[in-house]
């Protein structure tokens, strides 16, 4: 009997052993062994998200243009009583923003019945080349015209009476006012089958009128 008691102990002495041991074994196993998740991010096997697009800039506005259109504009035709034949012509801003002008004014007729005249025309940089014009409201730019007169029996000679004036860059006219050397419009015109000599724009009155 004292024998056989040793031998069940030693044997359930061994048995906890064994137990241990393989319980040992699996933390041991499960410890080494890395987790889905962090197997994924360490290999880079993670899905991150795409970068997003980024929205487009807006375009930046265009600069406005700032020429002067035909219905900014009024102008006159001051005959020189010094000079027969010869106007300076005054184009001045009436509307209420700032505009620009350069270049040449275009020419025509109208006859008593309003209908359009074509006169014929010539452009010379008197007193120089153009210059551009910035016109505030109520400012105005300058420009000289000149005609030789003619016989209306002459078939011809134009008579005008009125003349419309293009602004540069314009496709529409304006009608002018036509001021005589007493200050009083003119109805009547004559003017040669030249036409008109047509001098450039200038921001000031200064040597614009033709002197011959």
């Amino acid at each position: 009997m004292r024998v056989g008691k040793g031998v069940a102990v030693a044997a359930t002495v061994l048995a906890l052993g064994l137990g241990a041991a393989a319980c040992n074994d699996d933390a041991a196993s499960t410890a080494a062994a890395p987790t889905a998740a962090a197997t994924a991010a360490a290999t880079g096997g993670a899905t991150t998200p795409a970068p997003s697009k980024s929205a487009p800039a807006p375009a930046s506005p265009g600069k406005a243009s700032t020429r002067c259109h035909t219905a900014d504009l009024k102008a006159d035709v001051q005959l020189q009583p010094d000079f027969p034949g010869s106007a300076m012509v005054l184009l001045t801003n009436k509307g209420s923003r700032t505009c620009t002008v350069n270049g040449y004014l275009g020419y025509g007729g109208l006859g008593a019945d309003n209908s359009p005249i074509v006169t014929g025309s010539s452009r010379v940089a008197h007193p120089g080349a153009p210059v551009e014009a910035d016109l505030k409201p109520g400012a105005t730019a300058f420009s000289g015209l000149k005609w030789a007169s003619c016989d209306k029996a002459d078939p011809k000679c134009k008579v005008l009476a009125g003349i419309t004036v293009t602004p540069p860059d314009e496709t529409t006219q304006l009608t002018a006012n036509v001021i005589g050397t007493d200050g009083k419009p003119v109805t009547q015109l004559t003017v040669s089958a030249a036409g008109f000599t047509v001098g450039s724009l200038q921001p000031s009155n200064q040597g614009v009128v033709f002197a011959s």
